[in-house]
This record gives structure tokens, C-alpha cells and sequence, in this order.
């Protein structure tokens, strides 16, 4: 039986220590020794379950779905699940700055050697072994702000990989500037983060925010911080690996998205080390690529963004939820108690303004569970008219992950469906209710 998140302890200082509430709350299975090429299809087979399986041949195990569900997010904050939402917001709009600088506190400088750890090649058509729980950490030389996001880097050798930057996002950006001057961005990675880290890394901050500071007010202050080749990077990971994103060395590569659907093939730069530091006993932090974990990473701070812009908006808005089907990044349910008839037309047009990415939106009232798809298509099927209900967009920009879209332009179809009862008639549409005593 799963366990429940253990409200009213403090937030947790580490990934070990977060394996460590995750294996006392019944949330973590351990498995092995298996073969490393067995990895991957134990973690699709496991679900949304945290686990850590013993690799044959190497020292360190694999940990994986560490933070797969709100649940798993609540456990390493030590907050109820309802209260997740309010402590990112607020850590969104009020970052810490750390106040000062403690020990790394992991047994380097030694020398890189990725080889040596279980990283495994998770789909068929992988380019190679990729390293999916990266976070890379890079100082901006023009302002001195730092940033902290996630990236895929696919292991080349000991010491080089090829790493995934998206186009225009913050990393890129900082990146191209200094390639731009015939310069190497220096980078601190790390794998196995602090979950509070991850979460807030996972987040895509305005220009200029540095997530971990973002992380630091999630846990009220309580990360530590240590300064490495000038960047102020959390404590607590389970591997740090210092080196550069080279602006002279790129490769091919080809990776699979959140949707569990292959990018196209891309030119990306080589990322090489130069010093590696691990915890003891040490763990690799696993990821598999369009599982429920990823979907969760990159939905979470999206859902809970949109959800305070619409209720901004309309403050009949209740809930806003990413759906499984949509691969948690395409189509939106928004749960609201209108109070005009155009309150769900207007949540539709704000959805697709505020989150580009959207192709889909449907409206339902407070009494639909936005989480259920079947109480959604209970919603569609008895409240649902298309020719008054249906909101069709055409030309709008869309996400680069739906292959249906034009890729040249990532433009795209979006239509919104208001799948509401008419105001004033709750007889009519009211679900039946059993009789009690």
C-alpha cells in the first residue's frame, strides 16, 4: 500500500535523502542485479512507481520515477498534495538567493568516465546511451544570472557527450552568445539532483530567474549551495560533472520526445568534461523519455502557470489539467463554475494565448472531473453542441512535438470545445444521485 505524503516535515536536502522518504512512505521498489539492457523495459513496466534496480557489471544502481507524480513532489517538500500548487507559485514569483556558500560535500575531483556508469540505451532507435536527468547549470557572462534546466546528453566517450538544447530556450540562448564569440559555455551538470531542484528546473522561468533560487524558496531557504568554476550550483546530487558546451564540435542526433514519438535528426553540440564528482555510494539517476515521469516533469509547472493566468482571468476557473492522452503538453480540460455563457469561450482563446503549445482545450463545469476522461466524454456527450460549442482556430502557432503541425513554421489547427450546461439549468443537466438510508 502506498504510503502518504508526510506533511509537516521539512523539505528534503538531497536526492539520497529523498530515496530515503521515498522507501519509509512503501513509494520505492528495489529490484536487481538484471542486465543493463533490461533497464528500460522495467521502468516502462513499472509505471509511475518509484524504484532503484542493481545492474549487473556496475557499481552504482539506477534509480528511476523519484519523481513520476504530485505525490512524489509533496513527499520531498513534506507538504500535503494540496498545497503543492501554492508553494511553486509563490517560489515562482519570490526566488532566494542562497545566503551563503557551504562544502560540495562528494568525493572529487576525479577523472570523467561516463562509460562507467549504467547509462542505457532506452528505445530501439536511439542514437546511443543518453544520460535523460541532466541538469545543466550555466552562468550568463553578459548579466552574471544562472540557469538551470534539463537536458539529454548522449554519452560519446568518457569525457564527451552530445547534448540537446531547443532552439531559443535559455540555454541555447546563453550558449549561442558565447559561440557567437568564438567561445565554450562552461557548464556544471548534474545527475541526480535534489527533487526540489528538478522541479523547479523543469520549470521554464522568465530570462534571467535562476531556477535553483526558484528551488532554494520552495524549500524555504534550506538548500545548500556551494560554488563551483563560478556558478553558485544546489548541494545534495548524486554526480556533478564540470565542463564546457564546446562552440567548435557538433554531431547528429536523434532522440525520443515527451509524446514517446522520434525528433527529427538535428546538428547538436558536443558537450566535453573535464572533472566528475560523486556521492557515496552513489546512484544514476534514470529517466525514460515520453514515460509518466517526463510527462509529469514538463506538465507540472505548465498546468499550475495556466491554471492562475485563467483564474487571473476568470476566477470561476477551478482546475486546469494537462491530459494523459495529450501526452500532458497538447490538450487541456479547464473545470470552472461559469458565470457568463461566454466564460468558456473566453477561457479557450486565453488557454491557446497563454500556452502556445495547446491544440486542444475543453471547457466543463465544477461538477466534472477533469482528470477522468471518461467524465469528460460524460461532459461532451450530454452538454457538448458543436455547432454553438465548437471554437476553431486555424493558423496559430503550435508545438514543435505534434508531427501533424507544419514543421517549418509550427503552425498549426486548434479547435476548443465548451462542453458546459446552459446557466439556470442544473435540473436538466444534473446527474441522478442514489438514494441513502
Amino acid at each position: 500500500m502506498r504510503g502518504r505524503a508526510c506533511a509537516g516535515v521539512e523539505p528534503v536536502r538531497s536526492f539520497r535523502e529523498h530515496l530515503r522518504r521515498l522507501r519509509e512512505a512503501g513509494e520505492l521498489s528495489e529490484a536487481g542485479p538484471v542486465r543493463l539492457g533490461e533497464v528500460p523495459a522495467l521502468i516502462a513496466g513499472s509505471g509511475d512507481r518509484a524504484g532503484l534496480v542493481r545492474v549487473e557489471g556496475y557499481g552504482a544502481p539506477v534509480a528511476f520515477n523519484t519523481l513520476s507524480s504530485r505525490r512524489h513532489a509533496a513527499l520531498a517538500l513534506g507538504v500535503g498534495e494540496e498545497e503543492l500548487k501554492a508553494r511553486f507559485l509563490r517560489a515562482a514569483e519570490n526566488p532566494r538567493r542562497p545566503e551563503s556558500m557551504v562544502d560540495l560535500g562528494m568525493r572529487g575531483p576525479l577523472e570523467p568516465d561516463l562509460e562507467s556508469l549504467p547509462v542505457p540505451k532506452y528505445y530501439e532507435g536511439d542514437a546511443g546511451r543518453y544520460l535523460t536527468s541532466a541538469i545543466v547549470f550555466a552562468r550568463n557572462p553578459a548579466d552574471g544570472s544562472g540557469n538551470a534546466s534539463f537536458h539529454r546528453i548522449r554519452v560519446l566517450d568518457g569525457r564527451r557527450g552530445v547534448i540537446r538544447m531547443v532552439e531559443n530556450r535559455h540555454l541555447h540562448r546563453i550558449y549561442t552568445e558565447a559561440a557567437s564569440r568564438g567561445e565554450d559555455l562552461k557548464i556544471a551538470v548534474e545527475i541526480g539532483a535534489n527533487p526540489i531542484v528538478e522541479l523547479a528546473a523543469a520549470y521554464q522561468a522568465p530570462f534571467g530567474v535562476y531556477e535553483a533560487w526558484i528551488a532554494n524558496a520552495m524549500a524555504g531557504g534550506a538548500l545548500g549551495f556551494a560554488e563551483v568554476d563560478g556558478m553558485e550550483v544546489p548541494t545534495g546530487c548524486e554526480i556533478l560533472l564540470l565542463g564546457r558546451i564546446r562552440h567548435d564540435a557538433a554531431e547528429l542526433d536523434r532522440m525520443v520526445d515527451m509524446l514517446g514519438l522520434y525528433d527529427i535528426p538535428r546538428m547538436q553540440p558536443v558537450v566535453e568534461f573535464d572533472s566528475m564528482y560523486v556521492g557515496e555510494e552513489f546512484a544514476l539517476r534514470g529517466l525514460l523519455a515520453g514515460g509518466p515521469e517526463h510527462r509529469f516533469l514538463m506538465s507540472f509547472p505548465v498546468e499550475v502557470k495556466l491554471e492562475q493566468r485563467l483564474r487571473d482571468l476568470l476566477p470561476g476557473v477551478r482546475r486546469v489539467v494537462l491530459t494523459e492522452g495529450g501526452g500532458r503538453w497538447l490538450h487541456a480540460v479547464v473545470q470552472m463554475e461559469k458565470r457568463l455563457e461566454s466564460d468558456p469561450r473566453t477561457a479557450i482563446i486565453a488557454a491557446f494565448t497563454f500556452d502556445q503549445s495547446l491544440k486542444m482545450v475543453t471547457v466543463v463545469d465544477a461538477d466534472i472531473d477533469p482528470e477522468d476522461p471518461r467524465d469528460v466524454e460524460f461532459a461532451l456527450a450530454t452538454r457538448f453542441q458543436p455547432d454553438r460549442g465548437l471554437v476553431i482556430l486555424g493558423g496559430m502557432r503550435g508545438s514543435s512535438l505534434d508531427p501533424s503541425s507544419d514543421q517549418a513554421t509550427l503552425t498549426t489547427s486548434k479547435w476548443g470545445l465548451d462542453a458546459t450546461a446552459p446557466l439556470g439549468q442544473g435540473e436538466k443537466f444534473g446527474r441522478a444521485r442514489i438514494a441513502r438510508g
